[in-house]
């Protein structure tokens, strides 16, 4: 065992996906090695999520993606060789700074969404269409957080396994259409977005109408067997869960001995998640900490998307936590990466955590560092910054932007990258801790100030 601060850290090797991917795991775990010889605080992540009870299914999976994704790649070289000038913007493009989407990279991927369809997303195989036309938005976090939890549907309609949800959005349902947003409509609010960032009123009307039929019918799709055992064994959705019981974990843990060292009712603590999406993991976070001391903080939900946020207070209502949430549709970053000032929303306010796992892996260097040093501001003393990155080590790392075809463009990053970005912020080494998931697919770090 190695001692930093009278803290124990584990030092033997992780066995990152059960070892599946011999590549990523060896550099993962020389990553963390070289890591703790500069005593850096590295520990791995419990394996705690059912799936691990499957080992078989997880290499199964593992195989089925791999050549899914070959299959892939040899069909993106052929389109890049037929259209070699769009190929080169789409490849310039991609590299700047929030420029998520253009025209030549959405042209080759339309081209790749017929071969995806055929190798992952079809009828023939995990017949999960529904759930593919929701990429890039936080809903897909639905299905994959509650996997275990989803009915199982047979080719015919029967039921092969009951579920505590019937379909393939889980906890969420049409009464999200019923939310208002700052007292105005959903769907209005949804229009007002897109005109404000530059699209005229009749196209904005003809996308919402059709991102909602979208959202009805993921509502309603039922979840296959294939597309069951892919959420809940792939390297992703392990990745994403463990992530969230992780900073579930340590926001738990914090606010509680915040309690007991200053002895403060965590009903008067606040808490703000940057980047909320659908608030889903902050709310579990809310409702374990209630189950267990009948206390629980105010949280700042914060996300520039009407959607996962409508989705964030119908959710609330479901667990009657809607009294403990304060929801704020605002655009995260101005057009040149700059955050959001955050004083209207907070006031004279200080937090105890400020969370924003799942929001740097989009953003660029410059921006992680401001982001960090507003972050800092708006702790009170003694408060937990919690944030996090997929590792560029990781298992499978191809997946995501191949077979699955996620948007937009992850910024995968080394543990070290992390640490460095946080020290060049202004934090000591020492003040940082981080938390590699046993999948391997993300670190999270906690920074106490």
């Amino acid at each position: 065992m190695e001692k930093f601060r009278g803290e124990q850290y584990i030092t033997e090797t992780g066995d990152f996906l059960n070892g599946v991917d011999h590549e990523a795991n060896e550099k993962l775990n020389r990553e963390i090695a070289d890591l703790r010889s500069e005593e850096c605080r590295v520990k791995i992540g419990e394996k705690a999520d059912p799936a691990y009870n499957n080992p078989d299914k997880i290499q199964y999976i593992y195989n089925y993606l791999e050549q899914g994704g070959a299959e892939l790649k040899d069909v993106r070289k052929d389109i890049i060789h037929k259209n070699l000038a769009i190929a080169a913007i789409a490849n310039v493009l991609e590299k700047i700074p929030f420029v998520r989407e253009n025209k030549w990279g959405n042209d080759i991927d339309s081209y790749l969404e017929i071969s995806r369809d055929k190798l992952l997303y079809g009828k023939y195989q995990t017949d999960s269409q529904p759930w593919h036309n929701q990429r890039g938005s936080a809903l897909t976090f639905l299905t994959i957080s509650e996997a275990d939890d989803l009915s199982v549907s047979g080719k015919n309609g029967e039921i092969l396994s009951e579920g505590k949800y019937p379909t393939m959005s889980g906890p969420l349902d049409e009464s999200v259409f019923d939310e208002k947003i700052n007292g105005l409509p959903l769907t209005e609010v949804m229009i007002q977005d897109k005109i404000n960032n530059g699209v005229d009123k009749a196209t904005a009307i003809e996308e919402v109408e059709k991102r909602i039929s979208e959202i009805r019918e993921f509502i309603q799709a039922p979840v296959t067997e294939k597309f069951s055992n892919v959420i809940r064994h792939c390297a992703d959705s392990l990745g994403i869960r463990e992530r969230v019981e992780t900073v579930n974990g340590l926001s738990i843990d914090h606010l509680k001995k915040v309690a007991e060292k200053e002895n403060r009712s965590i009903d008067d603590m606040l808490v703000m998640s940057f980047g909320c999406g659908t608030g889903l993991a902050t709310l579990k976070m809310l409702k374990k900490l209630k189950d267990e001391t009948g206390e629980s903080p105010t949280v700042i939900l914060l996300d520039q998307d009407p959607l996962s946020l409508a989705a964030a207070q119908s959710l609330a209502k479901k667990w009657d936590l809607e009294d403990k949430i304060e929801v704020h549709c605002e655009r995260l970053f101005s057009k040149l990466g700059k955050p959001l000032s955050l004083e209207g929303v907070l006031g004279n306010r200080k937090l105890d955590i400020a969370e924003d796992s799942g929001l740097r892996e989009y953003l660029p260097d410059g921006v992680y560092k401001q982001l960090t040093r507003e972050s800092l501001k708006l702790l009170r003393t003694g408060g937990l910054m919690i944030t996090g990155n997929m590792n560029v080590n990781r298992p499978q790392k191809e997946f995501l932007h191949g077979l699955m075809g996620w948007v937009p463009k992850v910024r995968m990053r080394s543990i070290k990258e992390g640490f460095k970005l946080l020290q060049k912020s202004g934090i000591p080494k020492e003040s940082i801790k981080a938390t590699v998931t046993v999948s391997g697919v993300y670190t999270v770090f906690a920074i106490e100030t």
